[in-house]
């Protein structure tokens, strides 16, 4: 195949049928200061009330992914994770730690002891 000769001088600007409304082929995300609550906007129709910014881009996400069919907001339940819980001093919770404590360098899952400094890391965090 022969390709043509490239130009010596470029058209300037936006190439021609190339313009697409983002609003259009996206929706946006508003939100609505009576309500308090984020929602999905495409064209004239508004799609669910959302408590954050996340959770409406996440589900315009899965929206366009699926050539906006709203009935995968009906499979695709989630868990919510409440964010403003009072911890329990009683309460003993399962703890994971990515870094010592002294040395901070990384460790491994459920590693008894550092790379780095060798410290116990139970001992340590039960003498501190």
């Amino acid at each position: 195949m022969i390709l043509p000769p490239f130009p010596k001088k470029r058209p300037k600007g936006r190439i021609k049928g190339t313009k697409v409304n983002k609003k259009e082929r996206e929706g946006e995300i508003l939100f609505d200061h009576k309500l308090k609550k984020f929602y999905i906007k495409k064209g004239a129709e508004t799609i669910g009330q959302y408590d954050t910014m996340t959770e409406a881009f996440y589900y315009k996400k899965q929206l366009m992914a699926n050539d906006w069919n709203k009935n995968i907001l009906k499979t695709n339940i989630t868990i919510k994770i409440e964010v403003n819980i009072v911890i329990d001093p009683t309460v003993e919770y399962e703890v994971q730690l990515n870094f010592c404590p002294k040395c901070k360098s990384r460790l491994k899952l459920e590693e008894i002891e550092c790379p780095s400094c060798g410290i116990n890391i139970r001992e340590y965090l039960s003498n501190n």
